[in-house]
């Protein structure tokens, strides 16, 4: 069978603090899709990471994917969070999704809950207004075109397996590791912080559980740990260091209103001041990375690359005039302009700057060559055909220069053009590969529907059976592979209707089962089967399955199938529906069962006993082998001695519904004990004796010799009995024809 994800999500907004681990923990079996943000994590095949800045992109984003959740996260999140409001890109995201059944939720920092004792006349500051907006234009779309949306109010996010990297957090400890800090809050004020692990399970719990109103929620603070208690702790990993309190004004939290923890049973488990310790260490590891990959040479090249380039011109320019004062005699280089040289190669490899920068240089080396050779400053200046050479210099440095700085631009632009294509291709390429597994899904899915008739026929090719040990054999196999459950149940219920036993389990769940319950316990269950046919366990009750179905025959209950443990992706309306029609497959072949072993059962006892003839009594046995060595149910091969002294009603007596007493080859009375263990054979062994009759256990050897010798010498008289129908042919239409003669 092809999964599909279950849900398509879309995280937006400040999303610094998403790890793998908390994508994991708030949406475990979704594909999830991040709004490109500095910070954001990498992608894998079940998260992607888009760029949605530009309204296009957004559309188109929105428009693949097709989102099923959507997570925004405020800007106001962070402390001090010197990044602009966020009001504008909701209102794109809200008006792009307004016609859409998406689910929305709207995670707000705690700057619109904010209450200032000592000032009651100051209700709002800026942030709080700008909060209050989101929160009021999300809600202006709910209602408006009917979109489901819901609001968290939440204390400020820290991640501890983020590094520290948190911004508040970050400038926090760059500062303590500086030498001294400064808060702006007081030392007694309270500290409001949520661990993003528990906004990740609140999330969770919010989507298993969604309602289609618009809720406002408030996350309480509900940890007693100041601003002062936080300066201890950093000045503990920050010896010597200066910390300083603001006088601000002092502001409080809303106290707990138990919603969360009435409605989803959350509340928050980590503590910033058992926390702070990591954070504190994951930032210490990240930044002791950071400066084990700095070089402080090529740094300090990369950071003066104008004073390097100066240098490395001047440098050039010391050995340009000696080159040119070693060769000034040589008839062949002396012809040639060293200085003009000098003056290209720097313009084309720095730019015009360089470039006028080496023309001056030129020019200064040719006035002193003329003042070495004797000449006067006054004839150089006045006359104008001496300035020529100095002309040349500066235009040959400016055009090379030109010339270097327009590829340089050209080249910048094809960079970035190169740029934007490989990310447009990139976010095409995600698109593509997600339509490609959607397909995948659907056309896994098609032909699973399409072959749906071949499996509803092999199941019930499988169901066709009339012996009903098989059968359950049978229907613990199939609806294990169907269901998907692992603790499935048969009990099958005595004619008096008092007790229940178990003739059937899942492997290895056979310990969650009771061998024989009496059915006055579980009133409501019964209740529930005998007028519905199903009981679903909607209070999780610890001592109750969480499903049972009740297969009934003449009218009465007669079997039923329970599943002890649910999944929670189980506990819902499609499940119980493909529970039902399982469990109806399964009544319509037990019923024939039933029917036909009524019917046949004359047929299958010894004459003048009510123990069943070896033909009848052998395919029990066999059935229950293959049920214990399948781990699905336990019994007991018993010998009775004496049983033969009357018709068997004494030891019909002696057993229960569920239990069977045969003859097999060897002429013995045997009883097949089901889901019964060795430890009950003493109160079995003291049941008998009450009705004056003996039994000896069978052993496992002994059990598996004498079922394969009765198998074989079944299987010979079959063979022997057809032998003479085949033979008797030939003689019986001869004697008509002489008859005819």
């Amino acid at each position: 069978m092809v999964m599909g994800w279950q849900h398509e999500v879309l995280l937006v907004g400040d999303t610094d603090f998403i790890t793998q681990q908390w994508i994991q923990h708030a949406f475990p079996r979704d594909r999830v899709v991040i709004a490109e943000r500095e910070g954001t994590v990498g992608g894998n095949d079940r998260l992607r990471i888009v760029n949605m800045s530009g309204a296009n992109t957004l559309a188109e984003t929105l428009t693949a994917y097709e989102f099923d959740r959507i997570v925004f996260f405020s800007e106001n999140l962070t402390p001090r969070s010197d990044r602009d409001g966020d009001l504008g890109a909701l209102r794109r995201l809200l008006h792009a999704i307004r016609n859409r059944q998406t689910q929305m939720l709207m995670v707000s920092g705690p700057e619109s809950e904010f209450i200032y004792p000592e000032n009651a006349d100051v209700h709002d500051t800026s942030k709080s207004l700008m909060s209050r907006a989101s929160e009021e234009l999300c809600l202006y779309y709910a209602h408006t075109y009917h979109l489901e949306a819901k609001i968290i109010r939440c204390p400020y996010l820290y991640a501890p397996e983020r590094n520290g990297a948190t911004a508040y957090f970050g400038r926090l400890f760059e500062q303590a590791s500086a030498g001294s800090i400064s808060f702006r809050e007081r030392e007694q004020q309270q500290t409001c912080f949520l661990c993003a692990d528990d906004l990740a399970e609140l999330i969770y719990r919010m989507f298993d559980d969604w309602t289609a109103e618009s809720e406002v929620f408030h996350v309480p603070n509900v940890f007693n740990f100041t601003y002062g208690d936080l300066a201890d702790v950093i000045s503990a990993a920050f010896p010597g260091l200066s910390v300083t309190f603001g006088e601000g004004r002092p502001q409080s939290y809303p106290a707990d209103d138990h919603a969360l923890r009435l409605r989803y049973g959350w509340s928050p488990r980590y503590s910033l001041k058992q926390d702070l310790p990591l954070v504190l260490q994951r930032w210490k590891e990240a930044r002791a990375r950071e400066q084990s990959e700095k070089h402080p040479i090529w740094d300090f090249l990369r950071n003066h690359s104008k004073p390097w380039i100066a240098f490395e011109i001047c440098v050039t320019f010391i050995l340009e005039e000696l080159l040119r004062t070693a060769v000034q005699g040589d008839s062949q280089l002396g012809t040639v302009d060293l200085r003009l040289f000098f003056v290209v190669i720097v313009g084309t490899m720095y730019g015009m700057n360089a470039g006028v920068f080496a023309a001056a240089l030129a020019c200064a080396g040719m006035a002193l060559s003329y003042a070495s050779n004797g000449a006067s400053f006054a004839p150089l200046f006045y006359d104008t055909s001496n300035w020529l050479a100095f002309v040349v210099y500066f235009v040959a440095g400016a055009v090379c220069g030109y010339v270097q700085l327009r590829n340089r631009e050209n080249l910048r632009f094809m960079r970035d053009e190169n740029s934007l294509l490989r990310e447009r291709l990139a976010f095409l390429r995600d698109l593509y590969h997600d339509v490609l597994d959607d397909r995948r899904m659907l056309r896994g899915q098609i032909i699973g529907r399409r072959d749906s008739f071949g499996k509803m026929y092999a199941m019930t090719r499988e169901l066709d059976e009339v012996l009903p040990r098989k059968l359950y054999h049978a229907a613990i196999r199939i609806m294990q592979d169907t269901l998907g459950g692992d603790s499935f149940g048969i009990y099958r219920i005595d004619n008096g209707g008092r007790f229940a036993r178990l003739v059937a389990a899942s492997p290895q769940a056979e310990s969650l089962f009771s061998k024989s319950v009496r059915l006055e316990n579980y009133a409501d269950i019964v209740t529930a089967l005998d007028h519905g046919g199903l009981w679903v366990n909607r209070n999780l009750e610890q001592n109750l399955p969480m499903y049972a179905a009740g297969v009934h025959a003449d009218g009465k209950l007669a079997v039923v199938i329970v599943l002890a443990k649910a999944q929670p992706d189980q506990m819902n309306l499609y499940f119980q529906n493909l529970f039902t029609i399982m469990c109806g497959l399964v009544q319509s072949a037990m019923v024939r069962a039933f029917d036909y072993e009524n019917v046949a059962r004359q047929t299958m006892l010894v004459p003048g006993t009510e123990f069943l003839n070896t033909q009848a009594f052998l395919p029990k046995v066999l059935a229950a082998n293959e049920l214990k060595y399948a781990h699905m149910s336990n019994h007991l091969l018993l010998r009775v001695e004496g049983a033969w002294q009357d018709d068997g009603s004494r030891l019909r007596g002696a057993l229960r519904q569920t239990d069977e007493a045969g003859v097999l080859q060897d002429g013995n009375v045997y009883v097949l004990m089901n889901q019964v263990s060795e430890h009950e054979l003493p109160i079995i062994n003291g049941r008998l004796t009450q009705a004056g009759l003996h039994a000896k256990l069978v052993s496992v050897h002994e059990e598996d010799s004498l079922l394969a010798e009765a198998s074989e010498q079944v299987a010979a008289e079959s063979q022997a009995d057809e032998t003479p129908r085949s033979d008797a042919a030939p003689n019986d239409s001869a004697s008509h024809e002489g008859g005819a003669a």
